[in-house]
């Protein structure tokens, strides 16, 4: 996700805090191919067994075994013996497509899942295509294969999951909370899905919704740093300010040198007019990590708050070198140039802003240095 920016009012002119984007497609999650093994026969039937047969099964049963141990290069030789004792064995070609797909190898991979699909189309095979391409970047096959593997298995959590997050990378946010709410049916306890709906949610501006999403999913996984640190900007968005800091200070508990959090509870600080306290924990992201270029952009602002105008140009300048391609950081930098009676400098800024897209500058542009084309 791009990272996002936040109008803050003052005097003079607009400037922008630029809060830490999360991760929201988040997978893969595990294994997405930890529940393929051996087919089982019906209880109720009783089949007399060759000893190609018994062989075959044999041979795949290891295959499986020595998949779920690692030994990936083993596990292949077995299921070749498989589909040489039984070249219909649809179940030994997903297998082989999927350690295919591990290693890399997605053409190959490709081609042994589409085996298995003209033998037994099945959902895993279709999911192992989906995961193919998109593991290259072909959103649209993707999004077709996982849509197959849940017509014939509606109840596949990591296809829907998956799709989920292709659809939210298109920006079609109420797709990706359908297919989130899916898998979260077919899996109650799929924290990644839980977190990822919450943030389609977050996008579409439903804070309080996304917050309660994001609650789930730390309590699932209450480890996880990146998740506390959504749900505290679930919270920081919807103006919960206090409870924000809360939660991000749980994040810093769980890893203290997270540089991130300190960013983002330092956005939660400013935001509650405690300029002196967001200083301090954007200094502990700059400490953490020198060249976070939004820490300096964002400790600028509250520099600027606190009339401190040398020191939110000094950081004004260092957000510019370490980003000298965005619109926020040359309009900030042009509006502390203004306050430092620097207005030559800060025309300069606010042209470049506006020519990189931003309204604001072009305003600013407009209204104290002439028009920009």
């Amino acid at each position: 996700m791009k990272p996002l920016f936040i109008t803050l009012a003052i005097t003079a002119a607009a400037l922008f805090a630029a809060p830490v984007a999360q991760a929201q497609v988040t997978g893969p999650v595990g294994d997405p191919f930890a529940n393929i093994a051996a087919p089982e026969e019906p209880d109720s039937v009783i089949k007399a067994s060759t000893i190609d047969e018994q062989l075959e099964k044999k041979a795949y049963n290891a295959g499986v075994a020595l998949m779920e141990q690692g030994d990936l290069d083993a596990a292949l030789e077995q299921f070749d013996e498989a589909i040489r004792l039984y070249p219909e064995y649809a179940e030994a070609y997903t297998n082989r497509g999927s350690i295919y797909w591990r290693q890399g190898e997605y053409a190959q991979a490709v081609a042994e899942f589409n085996n298995s699909i003209a033998i037994t189309p099945s959902a895993d095979a279709y999911f192992g295509l989906g995961q193919c391409y998109y593991n290259q970047n072909q959103s649209d096959s993707a999004i077709l294969a996982y849509t197959e593997a849940l017509r014939l298995n509606k109840n596949y959590s990591h296809a829907a999951y998956y799709r989920g997050g292709l659809y939210f990378e298109k920006g079609e946010y109420e797709k990706a909370i359908a297919d989130y709410d899916q898998a979260i049916r077919a899996d109650s306890k799929y924290a990644y899905a839980y977190n990822d709906r919450a943030s389609a949610k977050r996008q579409l501006g439903k804070f309080e919704e996304a917050a309660k999403d994001y609650a789930q999913a730390c309590k699932l996984e209450p480890k996880t740093v990146f998740m506390r640190n959504n749900w505290g900007s679930a919270l920081r968005r919807g103006g919960e300010y206090e409870e924000a800091v809360k939660i991000y200070t749980q994040s810093l508990n769980l890893n203290p040198k997270n540089h991130l959090t300190y960013n983002l509870r330092g956005l939660a600080y400013y935001e509650m007019g405690q300029y002196e306290k967001a200083i301090e924990d954007f200094d502990s992201c700059l400490l953490l990590s020198p060249n976070y270029a939004y820490a300096y952009l964002n400790r600028g602002c509250a520099y600027y708050k606190l009339f401190e105008y040398a020191k939110a140009l000094q950081d004004g300048n260092r957000a510019v070198e370490l980003m000298p391609k965005s619109p926020a950081a040359y309009l900030n930098r042009g509006n502390f140039r203004e306050m430092t009676r620097d207005a030559e400098g800060a025309c300069e800024d606010w042209k470049k802003a506006a020519e990189m897209g931003n309204k604001n500058a072009r305003r600013y542009n407009e209204n104290q240095c002439g028009s920009v084309k």
